[in-house]
């Protein structure tokens, strides 16, 4: 079984319980909350509450759905790692404590990438964080409210998203019912009139897909981390097939995604996975990327 990480120590690991599948396997893609480099365990938080507490938490009383920021505070003296959640999500996420800093002297502190799933619907939501001492003792909860505002697809007739959690570099590619591949190098599913063709009107619509930006490329953030191939007008009909490229990781273990379809600003249809080392090995080239989704779009109604 692998080991918890060293920070929380075995007597944390041993009073959470985690089973081998915990440690292995459960990465809490379902989960609203998701946490860097954090240990999800899919169970409620013990009853109990005879551990220390939580002085502060800081985090933004307003997110967005599929972003991401951090989340900091200071616990108790006997806290040796602190468990997070959402109301609602499958399970919690449990951060190890750091040493004291001068803003919180003679207490542990604790800092966290924290991101917001894409699905997370949009309402009131409640943060809780509960401090945990070295003999796996839960403290009282700290809540914090949180207002989750709703992710706004590009306009479109036909839009495809892909969204992810971190400072990964990660690559949307879309293939159209015509076989036309869209991605970061070549942006647009647009076939101009052959060679001899009568030149385009002035203001002529070009139709086609087209891909808005190519996000963290490189591993420059941007602070997008969304990819979108937007259609203004109606979309060929057919099958469209989405994938994701895991261009890198960009010195993160991981990174969840999500591809989601939207018809005239409507979802349709959705994926979501996690990409690891492993996927940022294979070529980056027309084709990449492991299957996310198929779709079929039927002809648009006369006048739409």
């Amino acid at each position: 079984m692998r080991r918890l990480s060293t920070m929380l120590g075995a007597a944390v690991a041993l009073a959470l319980t985690a089973s081998c599948e915990d440690v292995v396997v459960d990465a809490g893609l379902d989960a609203g909350l998701r946490v860097d480099g954090a240990q999800f365990f899919r169970r409620a938080m013990p009853a109990e509450t005879s551990g220390p507490g939580v002085r502060n938490v800081v985090l933004a009383p307003t997110v967005l759905a599929g972003s991401a920021t951090k989340v900091s505070g200071d616990l108790e003296p006997t806290a040796t790692a602190i468990a997070v959640g959402l109301d609602g999500d499958p399970g919690y996420w449990v951060v190890p404590a750091g040493l004291p800093d001068v803003t919180a002297p003679g207490f542990p502190t604790f800092v966290a990438g924290v991101s917001f799933a894409p699905m997370l619907r949009a309402g009131a939501k409640s943060f809780v964080a509960r401090a945990i001492d070295a003999g796996g003792n839960f403290g009282p909860p700290l809540v914090r409210p949180l207002n989750v505002n709703a992710r706004v697809p590009p306009p479109g007739k036909l839009v495809v998203s892909l969204t992810w959690m971190n400072q990964a570099d990660l690559d949307l590619h879309v293939v159209d019912p015509n076989g036309t591949e869209i991605w970061k190098r070549n942006v647009t599913s647009y076939q101009p009139p052959p060679p001899g063709s009568p030149p385009e009107p002035p203001g002529t619509v070009r139709q086609g897909g087209v891909l808005d930006f190519d996000s963290n490329a490189s591993c420059v953030q941007d602070g997008r981390r969304a990819e979108n191939v937007v259609w203004t007008t109606a979309p060929p009909p057919g099958r469209y097939v989405a994938r994701v490229d895991t261009f890198s990781l960009c010195g993160q273990v991981n990174a969840y995604w999500r591809v989601e379809v939207f018809v005239d600003g409507v979802s349709v249809k959705a994926a979501e996975g996690l990409a690891t080392e492993i996927d940022s090995r294979a070529p980056h080239d027309r084709g990449a990327g492991v299957l996310a989704l198929e779709i079929d779009i039927p002809a648009s109604a006369p006048g739409r």
